[in-house]
C-alpha cells in the first residue's frame, strides 16, 4: 500500500490524534477525535488531504530525481564502453 492509498478519513484520524497526543504532553488540551463537531471533523479531513498530496508530490518528485539519475548513469556508461 502506498502513502496515497490510505483512505482519507482514516488517516485524518490517524493524524489528528497524534498531533493530540503532542500537544497533550505540552499542556494543551485539544478534544479526542471523536468530540470534534462535525465541521472540525472537516478540517481535520483537508488538512489530511495536504498532507496526502505533498506525499504524492514528493514521491513524484522522487521518481523524477531517481530516473535523471539513472539515465545520467546510463549516458556515463555508455561513454566509456571499448570501441571494437
Amino acid at each position: 500500500m502506498t502513502s496515497t492509498s490510505i483512505p482519507p478519513m482514516a488517516l485524518a484520524r490517524h493524524y489528528y490524534e497524534t498531533r493530540r497526543e503532542l500537544l497533550l504532553e505540552a499542556g494543551m488540551r485539544v478534544p479526542g477525535w471523536f468530540r470534534l463537531t462535525p465541521d472540525e471533523r472537516a478540517v481535520a479531513v483537508a488538512e489530511a488531504s495536504l498532507i496526502r498530496e505533498a506525499v504524492r508530490r514528493t514521491e513524484k518528485e522522487e521518481k523524477a530525481f531517481q530516473q535523471a539519475v539513472q539515465a545520467l548513469s546510463a549516458r556515463s556508461r555508455a561513454r566509456h564502453l571499448p570501441l571494437v
